[in-house]
């Protein structure tokens, strides 16, 4: 079996990390996460590290969290799952404070936390067919973790849209909301062209603008992540949140949920 993290540094001294889960559309669960920060740690480690892609393996970038990992947990209490829930929240704060600039690529579902490594990345490139949602709600929980880089993307008047509705949308409104920059069906092309953008400037440069760019917009503090590792434990630990991820993986409606509705 494959690693579920892919790693590589390659001659232009350009990091590639791969989402390597396709059968579940790269969903993330706690090997994932803690492969990711074991290898963020190795880039902030290696001065020559010029950039960062990120993108996923097989039909989708990320679908989210791993709901049958997080089913796994129903026996965990509030604090365990918190704790859990920390490591999530470590690996998109390691994300966004990155030193060197990080690029990513969507194609297919995007969701939940595959959104919010997004909304953390510098550059961001989709395939015209994407579609993007926070489903949270629809679920019985909340996309807290995420919550202050997306907001920083796309603004609090588009969040409390779509972080209410849980509805979906496709890669021109992502585009238009501020989440993704350039749509292409070219991956390897769109790819390259900010690559060769990144590596035309000084090295030093483009880490003094990145620190230039959190100083001016502030950081995401660690009040405010603990805070919001506490309101998805609470959702999670909930009988409301037990409902929703029961339903979604047994291809069922929560019992809120209008009858009519066939979609989760």
């Amino acid at each position: 079996m494959e690693d579920p993290i892919l790693f590589k540094v390659d001659q232009n001294n350009v990091a590639w990390l791969t989402l390597n889960r396709p059968q579940v559309h790269n969903a993330l669960n706690q090997e994932m996460i803690n492969l990711v920060l074991n290898y963020l740690k190795k880039i902030q480690e290696n001065p020559d590290v010029r950039a960062l892609v990120i993108e996923g393996e097989g039909d989708s970038f990320c679908a989210g969290a791993d709901l049958s990992w997080m089913k796994g947990d129903s026996h965990l209490n509030e604090s365990q799952i918190n704790e859990e829930a920390r490591t999530l929240a470590i690996m998109l704060y390691q994300i966004d404070v990155l030193p060197m600039p990080v690029v990513c690529y969507a194609h297919g579902a995007v969701m939940g936390g595959g959104v919010g490594m997004l909304a953390c990345a510098d550059i961001v490139l989709a395939h015209p067919k994407t579609r993007f949602s926070f489903p949270e709600v629809r679920l019985g929980i909340v996309p807290a973790l995420i919550s202050p880089y997306v907001l920083r993307s796309i603004g609090p008047r588009q969040a409390r849209r779509y972080f209410l509705t849980g509805e979906g949308f496709d890669a021109s409104e992502a585009q238009t909301l501020g989440l993704v920059h350039s749509v292409t069906d070219n991956k390897t092309d769109g790819i390259n062209k900010f690559i060769r953008d990144l590596l035309a400037g000084g090295p030093n440069a483009i880490l003094k603008v990145k620190r230039l760019i959190k100083m001016l917009n502030g950081d995401v503090s660690e009040d405010l992540r603990l805070k919001t590792i506490e309101l998805i434990g609470s959702a999670r630990a909930s009988e409301e949140g037990q409902q929703g991820i029961n339903a979604f993986l047994n291809k069922t409606l929560p019992p809120w949920a209008p009858q009519k509705e066939t979609d989760a």
